[in-house]
């Protein structure tokens, strides 16, 4: 293509965006070193302490890849370099829509016409080895990535499909699809449009790469009489049939586009080709003009300046990418899980901690209060209240430990942090029974009905108080980790948001 010759593909200073890549990379690091979250004041078996250590294991594990992922990325770089200063037009499509056969017609147009072709494959390093021409059939041949330099500006790579059945194939495509300037996507006249093919492709139309469709296999078997005898030819579908076809597409892969959120300009007109009725008139000017080439040709001219806008900014995209799809998404394939499994608990332990401060006072109060006639009765000979008041704070203190442990057993309340001791008013005590005999009065025994009802009283309000403050520290345990998840939270959307503008400043008009 003489426009691809001619163009001039040199980029802008992409320095600067490279330099804020790297610092937004370097931002991110500190943020989530600065977000751990600290779960101290929870015991380390405890539901939320899981949960914590969970959260911060995520973020160490994502981080702790990131030289891995970023060694993974070399080889697309590597191979983006060894292609010099062509644009490179990546080729997509299930394993029977033609995409070998189409690309070796290409390259035997372009021979023919002088032009210096020559064929290669990737190996799993991203470098280039020469290959003898494209294997044609009816089942995936593609095994490797492999590519045609067409001059000295122009690159097809003719991928394993994405549909392939084999992972290894799909996985190669999408390691090394940064390198293309734009898309061909290959979609057979038998089943033509099918658009959920493009699912796999909008990471590549994502970064703005125009999209051609190219309606392949655009023939069909008439029937004709020859010498009497009624025999099946295969010919071109006729132009009405082919533009129903392309208009059909075209409308299909728009609407397909806006689903998934992409702009429709990056479309452009499909185009239908039949590469063996081209081969079978042996390729000759009419042949390739009634197979639909010439119009595939004038769709790759037109496709030749939206494919020089995005390869001029084509290292920043693939470090783009990289940091978009795998940092970014790592995160939140990892660490977002985990943050959500978090903040669950954290919301079911707070709804908790009412219900838990009022089973204390109910397990302390059990515990103390029946004991009291028993201690009143001991002391009662001796009028000893000071002694019955010893014995209740030392039950109260027995069973307040039990309760605590029972119920905030989650929480590291120190066995120091005791509540203040139990100090009952000391105005009320036994009560002599005083009786009348022989005219003076004589005691008949003590009563300890008023001396009850006051420690009664008085236990009932140490313990909310003392269940209150233990309600209100276990809470104040729990905001700790609530806001060391939004720390973390934030400083996750902070970074999506700047990349966000990173991508969009680097993306935006001259």
């Amino acid at each position: 293509m003489a426009e691809a010759e001619a163009a001039a593909l040199g980029s802008g200073d992409l320095r600067p965006a490279l330099t804020r890549l790297d610092g937004w990379l370097s931002s991110l690091g500190t943020g989530l070193a600065s977000a751990r979250i600290d779960a101290a004041a929870l015991r380390e078996d405890s539901e939320i302490a899981r949960r914590v250590a969970a959260t911060n294991a995520a973020v160490d594990a994502c981080v702790s890849d990131w030289p891995r992922q970023r060694d993974a990325l070399r080889p697309v770089e590597a191979l983006a370099r060894s292609l010099g200063q062509a644009v490179v037009l990546l080729v997509f499509g299930k394993f029977n829509a033609g995409k070998s056969s189409l690309c070796n017609l290409m390259a035997d147009r372009f021979a023919a016409h002088g032009a210096e072709v020559a064929f290669f494959q990737l190996d799993a390093d991203g470098r280039l080895e020469p290959c003898a021409r494209f294997t044609e059939g009816a089942t995936e041949t593609t095994s490797r990535i492999q590519g045609i330099r067409m001059g000295k500006r122009l690159v097809l790579l003719d991928t394993p499909g994405l549909h392939s059945a084999t992972g290894e194939n799909a996985a190669l495509t999408r390691r090394f699809a940064d390198c293309a300037d734009a898309v061909l996507w290959l979609t057979s006249s038998s089943t033509p449009g099918q658009v959920q093919e493009l699912d796999e492709l909008a990471g590549e139309l994502r970064r703005g790469k125009p999209l051609l469709p190219v309606i392949t296999r655009s023939d069909r078997y008439e029937e004709d009489e020859i010498d009497g005898a009624l025999v099946k030819l295969m010919r071109n579908k006729p132009m009405a049939d082919r533009g129903g076809q392309e208009a059909d597409v075209a409308e299909r892969a728009r609407e397909k586009l806006a689903a998934l959120g992409l702009d429709v300009a990056q479309l452009r007109p499909p185009v239908s080709v039949s590469v063996h009725m081209a081969r079978a008139e042996g390729e000759s000017p009419a042949a390739m003009a009634a197979a639909g080439m010439d119009r595939l040709y004038a769709a790759l001219r037109a496709l030749v300046s939206p494919a020089l806008a995005y390869r001029r900014r084509k290292p920043a995209e693939v470090r783009l990418r990289h940091l978009d799809e795998t940092v970014v998404g790592d995160l939140n394939a990892r660490v977002r899980p985990a943050l959500e499994q978090l903040n669950a608990a954290l919301d079911d332990a707070t709804g908790q901690l009412e219900h838990r401060s009022a089973q204390v006072q109910e397990d302390v109060w059990r515990a103390v209060v029946p004991r009291l006639p028993d201690l009143l009765d001991a002391h009662a000979p001796e009028r000893d209240a000071e002694g019955v008041r010893r014995n209740v704070s030392r039950a109260l203190e027995s069973a307040w430990a039990e309760a605590r442990d029972a119920h905030f057993r989650d929480f590291r309340l120190g066995r120091d942090a005791q509540p203040a001791p139990f100090e009952p008013a000391t105005d009320i005590g036994f009560e002599e029974i005083m009786i009348e005999v022989d005219g003076g009065l004589q005691s008949a025994g003590v009563d300890a009905t008023r001396l009850h009802a006051a420690l009664e009283r008085q236990i009932g309000d140490w313990v909310a108080v003392a269940a209150d403050h233990a309600r209100e520290e276990c809470a104040e345990s729990l905001r700790e980790v609530m806001a060391g998840a939004v720390r973390l939270d934030a400083v996750l959307r902070a970074h999506e948001a700047s990349l966000g503008e990173i991508r969009n400043d680097l993306r935006a008009p001259a």
